[in-house]
């Protein structure tokens, strides 16, 4: 592609609330990209859709494209964009583009500022949609034959979003541990922070009884048969209430206090509302305190990811002030209409044809796999069952998985024994109507295989699905 002539088409892309800041014809050696150096174009974008919103957004468009576009999500609080990872897409010949979400100038500005909080829930994402597919056009002279969505954690927000709010956006999405239940998600890190460190500012577990107690539970599941025999994770921590009970017993038998028992109790239950009784979120799951967002991060100075209270309360709420029934709706009231996406209704988005792989990991406190779960059953009961919801919509749950790619279980993903990413069986599914019947889960270290795993879909007669316990209520 001649430089001056493609930049000049970029440059004339004309969008409403839209400015192009700058393109640039590059080389990815520049950004130290471990590969075989490939030139593209990286344009800047700027937005402001209403006083008070402000977005950057990047798209990286190659010289070798091979007719798909992409779209990353972001993840926390966002506000940043990830030139390496657009790169790792542009490199094997996909438009890849991302946003910061509109977070950029830090949580004080989304205080009691709506724009933001529209940006950060969903309208930043659609208009990367809508950009992005527009610079393709003007660059190559032809639309995207395909266009897929990937993302985990808020861009698995992002994700349920364009499903449920912009169904045509994308053919394909993968949403990663989703973060769609977003500020029932954040009330759970305010009560596990709550109940983990008290309010001088002592924390109740050490690093050493936090590791101690997932090797505990680690032999607990074992007992009950839980995964393979030898395994140093747990596949499956049941949530129930007597599952509860009965682990912290065992640790009460093991010397833990009375009063790290009661507060571990009521992390493993998930926060309610104490004046119905309701729940409002799932709790943390038994052998995921060691991780991000787990035991030791809810015992800062504050509640992992507070950025919610802030922009609803100010900047000096205190978050053991934070009532449960009262103030909980009245965080529901002004931020779930735009940052929650827990909406089932797909219709539009099976419509047009979308296909949507979700994932989680078994051991992440951050955004407990129950939650999808939860979700997952109430999808099959508004499209009758598992069989017409597979049709769009499958579900995996990787054993011994983290928040990310850690965890002492499955580290990796392949579409098949001989490989292969999730986007890979995307594609298939969107391109060539052949569905995932199953994903190879596997552990990865130093490059050696130590074990792998085929998972089925949630829901499936291989996987069922199972009755939905200790669930939080949907608003």
């Amino acid at each position: 592609m001649e430089s001056k002539a493609v930049s000049h088409r970029l440059y004339a892309v004309k969008l409403p609330y839209t400015e192009i800041q700058s393109v640039q014809y590059e080389c990815s050696d520049k950004y130290g990209h471990k590969s075989a150096p490939f030139y593209f174009y990286r344009v800047e974008c700027k937005s402001s859709y209403e006083p008070g919103s402000l977005v950057y957004t990047q798209i990286c468009l190659p010289e070798n494209w091979n007719g798909k576009f992409t779209a990353l999500g972001n993840g926390g609080m966002a506000g940043s964009i990830h030139a390496l990872e657009l790169l790792n897409y542009s490199r094997m010949g996909y438009v890849a583009a991302q946003t910061d979400m509109g977070t950029s100038g830090g949580r004080e500005r989304g205080i009691r500022n709506p724009a933001v909080w529209r940006d950060f829930g969903w309208r930043s994402t659609h208009g990367m949609a809508v950009l992005g597919k527009a610079l393709t056009e003007a660059c190559y002279g032809r639309k995207p034959e395909y266009s897929y969505f990937i993302g985990s954690s808020t861009g698995g927000q992002q994700a349920f979003s364009l499903a449920q709010r912009f169904p045509a956006d994308f053919d394909g999405i993968i949403a990663g541990v989703p973060a769609n239940n977003r500020i029932a998600l954040h009330t759970y890190f305010l009560w596990n922070h709550n109940h983990l460190r008290c309010k001088d500012g002592r924390a109740l577990f050490g690093q050493e009884e936090i590791s101690r107690i997932g090797d505990l539970a680690v032999q607990y599941f074992q007992n009950r048969g839980d995964g393979e025999k030898g395994d140093g994770f747990i596949s499956y921590p049941a949530r129930d209430d007597k599952t509860v009970a009965e682990f912290v017993d065992l640790l009460r038998e093991s010397g833990f206090s009375e009063e790290q028992c009661q507060a571990l109790c009521a992390v493993y239950s998930g926060p309610e509302d104490p004046a119905s009784g309701k729940r409002i979120y799932n709790g943390m799951p038994i052998g995921s305190e060691i991780y991000s967002c787990g035991i030791k991060d809810c015992q800062n100075a504050e509640s992992p990811y507070y950025y919610p209270f802030i922009w609803c309360f100010g900047a000096d709420y205190n978050g053991y002030d934070f009532d449960f029934s009262k103030d909980y709706a009245i965080l529901r009231e002004t931020l779930s209409r735009d940052m929650d996406a827990n909406s089932v209704d797909l219709s539009a988005f099976r419509a047009c044809g979308g296909r949507m792989i979700v994932y989680s990991g078994s051991a992440d406190p951050c955004v407990p796999y129950p939650d999808a779960e939860d979700y997952c059953n109430r999808l099959f009961a508004q499209n009758g069952g598992y069989g017409k919801t597979a049709e769009f919509f499958r579900y995996f749950l990787f054993p011994g998985r983290d928040h990310g790619c850690g965890g002492k279980g499955a580290n990796r993903e392949w579409a098949g024994t001989e490989g292969g990413s999730l986007l890979d069986l995307l594609r298939l599914w969107c391109e060539k109507s052949v569905a995932p019947e199953s994903v190879t889960a596997a552990r990865v270290v130093d490059g050696v295989t130590v074990f792998t795993r085929t998972l089925y879909p949630y829901g499936s007669e291989r996987n069922p699905a199972v009755p939905t316990v200790n669930c939080c209520e949907i608003f």
